[in-house]
């Protein structure tokens, strides 16, 4: 095993008593340090199966799991669980135990002193964007799904493993907290580098968390393991592309991020300012509406000229609602916003919510424009290097 490569399934499979057939049969692949793999299929293929067995939760019947070069099943079963990271559907947290006293398990089974506990709970909840003096004290059922879901991440964290295992994570959320939970997330990953299997039946959700992804058939058989763009420009088989589905240039714009693109900018006004400054606002630009925003710069509303009204002191409470994304969104998120919003258009905040720029229909074609001629920088640099090669057989990283 080269010192790059976090995980290695050499030829694993798991067959249950009175059954002919394996569940799993003769699974080998590496996962990187750092990287996500996500692993996509049907449900019943045996993706989960797969995943538990790299801790043990499920023993293979076969074949050879490492973990930092050492094979799981030299290793106490529970020793091991105790350094990878786990992850399930609403956290799986004990319903009996406080926030503090679930995410502070595995350290205190690990012996950490008290103090150090505390601490490591406090930086965690802060990670995950819960306010330790109003969370920590919680139980579960006092918690959204949302929150609950973070506290079972933070929890994963408590004793920094290396890797971690997140089976289906964000599945039991509406659609926009699951969004949310997925920036978030992948906000995470960019500060902590863990290496990551990730398991899901959304190939959506593959495509914006993973690095790469195995595309499962029956007993988990890899049908391919490639990049999310790899996969959408070259499906190896028929196979794969009917799971992928139907559009998958639209799937692309999952590839790409806000931040990564050019925004285009509003008329900002504070709240606080008189409709006639408005209209001069407007008379200057070419703009139909001035955003407004708070003392924070967080924006509010947009407003126009048929908004304004000859009583009105200032610009508090008038207008259309904002639609807005995090700059770590993705343009799919985006053009998924954009659909429903007032105006056609969505804001991007940062972190803390400020203003960062508007995205339109325009900002989007040209970054469509953008990915297909790099796409086909990325094909002609294939045939230059392999003549006669197709697309399909090239692998890389992300």
């Amino acid at each position: 095993m080269t010192d790059d490569v976090m995980i290695s399934l050499e030829n694993v499979s798991k067959t249950y008593r009175g059954q002919k057939a394996p569940a799993v049969e003769n699974v080998s692949m590496t996962i990187h340090r750092g990287e996500i793999v996500v692993l996509v299929g049907p449900s019943g293929c045996g993706k989960t199966t797969t995943m538990k067995m790299i801790n043990r939760l499920i023993e293979p019947s076969g074949g050879r799991i490492l973990v930092d070069g050492e094979d799981v099943t030299a290793l106490d079963g529970t020793q091991l669980r105790r350094r990878i990271g786990y992850v399930i559907q609403q956290g799986g947290l004990f319903p009996h135990m406080s926030v503090a006293t679930n995410i502070g398990l595995v350290p205190k089974m690990l012996g950490w002193k008290r103090g150090r506990i505390e601490e490591r709970v406090d930086e965690l909840l802060h990670l995950v964007g819960l306010e330790p003096g109003q969370y920590r004290d919680r139980l579960p059922r006092q918690l959204s799904g949302g929150q609950q879901q973070r506290v079972g991440v933070a929890r994963a964290l408590a004793a920094d493993p290396p890797v971690m295992l997140m089976d289906e994570p964000f599945g039991a959320t509406d659609p926009l907290t699951r969004d949310r939970l997925q920036n978030e997330f992948l906000r995470l990953q960019e500060k902590l580098q863990k290496t990551i299997v990730f398991v899901t039946h959304d190939f959506d959700e593959a495509i914006k968390m993973g690095t790469r992804i195995a595309v499962l058939g029956e007993r988990s058989r890899i049908r391919q393991f490639d990049t999310p763009e790899q996969l959408l420009a070259a499906p190896a088989d028929e196979t794969v592309g009917q799971f992928i589905g139907a559009g998958a240039a639209l799937k692309r714009l999952n590839l790409r991020r806000i931040d990564s693109v050019e925004c285009g900018d509003a008329e900002l006004m504070g709240v606080e300012e008189s409709p006639t400054a408005v209209l001069r606002r407007l008379d200057s630009c070419d703009a139909d509406a001035v955003l407004t925003v708070d003392g924070q710069r967080r924006p509010l509303r947009w407003v126009g000229v048929r908004d304004l009204g000859p009583d009105q002191a200032d610009l508090r409470g008038i207008g259309l609602p904002v639609t807005v994304v995090e700059s770590r969104a993705t343009l799919h998120d985006a053009l998924d916003q954009m659909l429903t919003s007032n105006c056609g258009s969505v804001v991007v905040v940062d972190d803390d919510g400020r203003y960062c720029g508007v995205v339109n229909i325009e900002c989007l074609m040209r970054a469509i424009s953008e990915m297909r001629e790099a796409a086909r920088e990325r094909d002609r640099g294939v045939i230059e290097a392999s003549p006669g090669t197709p697309a399909q057989a090239v692998r890389g990283r992300r």
